[in-house]
């Protein structure tokens, strides 16, 4: 009994297919970091600033980082919480590079404008934060 002859798929084609899933995963880690980071940050500032505040901090952090890395636009910012869900779901057509860079500006961005607001008060819990330390403020 003779078998059919299976074709491998071209080397080529697999190993992009494998660097494709490979990207893919570390960008969607790479969102996560940032979204825990920035989830943490938006609840250690809201007790002092308010809810309505900290939306509006956050709206116009966002706004100046989508200049440079539009994709950031896809954050969205209610009353309440950050929704990542859009962001996420535009992720394959962007880089690994680009996105941790448009997440550093964000989170740059979000601490200037905490700095003008509240001097180095507020700064220095988001900088914790940043940093991965904890304790209560």
């Amino acid at each position: 009994m003779a078998f059919p002859e299976m074709s491998e798929p071209p080397a080529n084609d697999l190993e992009q297919t494998i660097a494709e899933q490979v990207s893919s995963q570390v960008k969607s880690e790479v969102v996560d970091i940032y979204e825990e980071l920035l989830i943490n940050i938006w609840n250690k500032i809201v007790p002092t600033l308010g809810q309505v505040t900290v939306s509006a901090i956050f709206d116009r952090a966002i706004h100046r980082t989508s200049k440079q890395f539009p994709f950031v636009e896809h954050l969205q910012v209610s009353r309440s919480h950050l929704d990542f869900s859009k962001l996420r779901a535009g992720l394959q057509e962007r880089n690994k590079d680009n996105i941790k860079d448009g997440f550093k500006d964000l989170v740059t961005n979000l601490i200037d404008i905490l700095a003008k607001l509240t001097g180095n008060i507020l700064v220095n819990v988001v900088m914790q934060e940043v940093e991965g330390l904890t304790g209560d403020v």
